[in-house]
């Protein structure tokens, strides 16, 4: 029995005449390709791209495979910011105070935005909205103890590490993130043990949980009032923020403490006869003034003592 192939109907320019032409098995399968190729040619978004590789990241277990790869990406990077720095010194003459730009934050992402200074304040105020500010605090505390290992002793080292671990991973941590039990017993078992300790890797994996962390806080503030904001002050190619502008981002972390105040005299007057409400203020209270300390060493970081406001609450 002979196999019916189906026509295709092709009309002329005089639409008058139709022809019957034969699809053959290749002719399908070609078309068929063409289509897939088409689809597979098709770039994702941009946003879809970064959502989907952080998914990715997330769901990963972060082992000796995947830790590299997180790190080396800031890591890299950050050797690109500091090389502009020396030329741009190098050009001058002197050290130029110089900042990231928020059209590099916006064709980096998170990795340019932490090597800023002004911008990072804005980021700072949306993750102690989202209660998240420990992971950045934590990053940060991880790239200065990184900077203190050239110079630095091994015992000097220990003790730096040891105030990280007490800070932001033992489990009576005020500021503790949230790690993998590996990577913290791994942390534990070097500080116990002088023999083992390792300056070079101790952080290298709880470093590279937290950026993950971050990346996906990073998202979220793109959608943020306050990350316009932060493009509106700063402006899209400005490298070099004067006063104002520095004042007008170290404002809004303080003003976040003005909030925090306020919502605590409130609660205080609203019910003074209560103790559970009594109980909840004094959490309430250590939280404030928590998040002071946290404030006041980042602006003092950054900018130095002299950006903080004379009657900061």
């Amino acid at each position: 029995m002979s196999k019916v192939r189906r026509a295709s109907v092709h009309s002329s320019s005089s639409g008058s005449d139709i022809i019957l032409s034969t699809r053959t098995r290749k002719s399908i399968s070609k078309s068929r390709r063409s289509s897939l190729a088409e689809e597979a040619i098709k770039p994702p978004s941009r946003r879809a791209s970064l959502a989907a590789a952080i998914t990715s990241l997330a769901t990963a277990t972060i082992d000796e495979e995947h830790t590299p790869l997180v790190v080396d990406v800031h890591d890299s990077y950050k050797k690109k910011i500091v090389k502009s720095s020396q030329k741009l010194n190098c050009f001058f003459g002197e050290p130029t105070p110089v900042d990231v730009c928020i059209s590099e934050i916006k064709k980096e992402g998170l990795k340019a935005i932490l090597e800023s200074k002004v911008p990072l304040c804005y980021f700072l105020y949306y993750l102690l909205d989202e209660f998240s500010s420990e992971n950045l605090l934590f990053f940060l505390e991880v790239e200065r103890f990184d900077e203190h290992r050239r110079i630095s002793t091994v015992g000097e080292l220990k003790t730096m590490a040891e105030r990280i671990y007490g800070t932001y991973i033992s489990n009576s941590a005020q500021l503790q993130i949230n790690l993998d039990d590996k990577v913290k017993r791994n942390i534990t078992n070097q500080l116990l043990a002088i023999s083992d300790f390792n300056a070079n890797t101790i952080f290298v994996e709880a470093k590279a949980s937290v950026y993950i962390l971050l990346e996906s806080s990073y998202i979220r503030f793109l959608e943020t009032n306050i990350y316009q904001e932060m493009v509106r002050h700063c402006g899209e190619f400005t490298i070099h923020y004067d006063e104002r502008t520095i004042k007008s981002a170290v404002n809004y972390l303080f003003q976040h403490l003005k909030q925090q105040k306020e919502s605590i005299n409130a609660q205080f007057n609203g019910s003074k006869d209560s103790n559970l409400s009594e109980s909840i203020i004094a959490v309430n209270s250590h939280y404030y003034n928590l998040t002071k300390s946290i404030i006041e060493r980042f602006v003092i970081n950054m900018f130095g003592k002299a950006h903080l406001p004379l009657k900061h609450l």
